[in-house]
């Protein structure tokens, strides 16, 4: 039923005294609100979903220049919640989003806070997705696409976590060749659903700065940091003199296992003004550096006579990695919770290994290169692998591709 602070979405039709239809909109609202006129409101006081209402607004009643009908249809009627703080994170293939969230929340669980993750990617076997499975944290995804062209999916997720699970802080990842997220995602959000604080950051390698990359894709990571009213410069551990230079941004420069850098973000998110400004983007040239990216996902299993199928594991990943194609990010996960990254810079993660005759390991490469070329270095690997570490390889799953042409669900500029 709709009563004060209750969140109401309505569709509604408007028309003047000469009877000239002047709006067919719909409208997401706090009652009690500025949002739209009190009139209106005091009209749909006690209504629920899928009731309607005709209201008359006689010309100077609340400054109006004409006689005007509105005709209401209710769609939805929410309860007011606490609100839910919802942190987007941008940020290129490998700048550290994956690490940040995962610290986030064991910081945040240490202090009784509830948290919940999305993760995003153009593939539909997502290691980010498993991780966070593995680490027990209510998690979600939006795969096959980036949130922007699947921001409905977005929506039903963080719903979904929402009622399931009542998560007060929840970190939306998304991928990292997406850009343009202030108009195609934080507005939309708070457009539609007042109830929810959406923040952004966007996330920075300092050792990985896209020059390496076709100026396409260069193209999207400055875009990334343009639009970024936050920006993260990590792994500040193994590069601590690195140094941005964006004289309207704010920046910090965060190690992300340091829980006094995770607390200082994270209280930096919480005053963050969300009333940003959307970019100007050029939605060829955005489309064109997607384009130039291979995106592959496998999952191989690996049996060894002689209990080494880890150390083949680690030694397939070894000569992936070995690529002459520009790497945006290699992701490993190593019998669904071991995850070996590696970028441009190198390897971040060396695991333990153990014996065993019996391995699994999910592959997301992410690298500027043909789709048809890509796949052949993972069979070559594997080739070579099975031959020089005496094992033998199974594909389970596999997909390559190139990620399509970006169409928003929504742009409010």
């Amino acid at each position: 039923m709709i009563k004060k602070d209750a969140i109401v979405t309505i569709r509604y039709s408007m028309w003047n005294g000469r009877g000239d239809l002047l709006e067919n909109n719909q409208a997401t609202y706090t009652h009690g609100s500025s949002a739209i006129s009190a009139r209106l409101q005091s009209q749909l006081e006690g209504l629920q979903a899928g009731d309607s209402r005709v209201i008359h607004l006689k010309k100077g009643e609340e400054y109006a220049d004409d006689d005007f009908t509105f005709e209401v249809f209710i769609d939805d009627v929410r309860e007011t919640r606490a609100p839910l703080s919802i942190h987007l994170l941008s940020g290129f293939l490998g700048s550290g989003k994956t690490t940040a969230i995962a610290q986030a929340c064991r910081f945040l669980a240490k202090k009784g806070v509830a948290t919940g993750v999305i993760t995003n990617d153009q593939g539909s076997r997502l290691v980010d997705g498993d991780l966070f499975i593995h680490l027990g944290i209510p998690s979600g995804q939006v795969t096959n696409g980036c949130f922007c062209c699947n921001y409905n999916d977005l929506e039903k997720a963080i719903s979904y976590l929402s009622s399931h699970h009542g998560p007060s802080v929840l970190f939306a990842e998304s991928v990292g060749s997406c850009t343009d997220l202030v108009a195609t995602v934080l507005k939309p959000l708070l457009r539609r659903h007042p109830e929810w604080r959406p923040t952004i950051s966007v996330f920075v390698d300092p050792q990985h700065t896209g020059t390496a990359f076709d100026p396409a894709i260069s193209y999207i990571y400055n875009k990334q940091l343009e639009e970024a009213p936050l920006i993260i410069v990590t792994k500040t551990d193994l590069y601590p003199a690195a140094r941005l230079d964006y004289a309207d941004k704010t920046i910090l420069y965060q190690n992300s296992f340091n829980d006094e850098d995770i607390g200082r973000w994270l209280q930096t998110l919480e005053s963050q003004n969300p009333d940003l400004d959307s970019i100007a983007i050029d939605y060829d040239l955005y489309g064109a550096g997607e384009a130039k990216l291979a995106w592959l996902d496998q999952q191989v299993e690996i049996i060894s006579r002689d209990s080494t199928a880890q150390h083949a594991a680690i030694s397939l990943i070894g000569r992936v990695s070995q690529t002459p194609y520009p790497i945006g990010h290699l992701k490993f996960l190593l019998d669904g919770h071991t995850k070996i990254s590696i970028t441009s810079t190198g390897a971040t993660d060396h695991p333990d290994l153990r014996s065993a005759e019996k391995t699994t390991l999910l592959i997301n490469a992410r690298v500027q290169a043909e789709p048809a070329a890509l796949s052949q270095l993972l069979t070559d690997a594997i080739r070579a692998t099975e031959t020089e570490d005496h094992c033998t390889i199974h594909t389970i799953t596999e997909s390559c591709f190139q990620p399509g042409y970006p169409r928003p669900t929504h742009r409010i500029a």
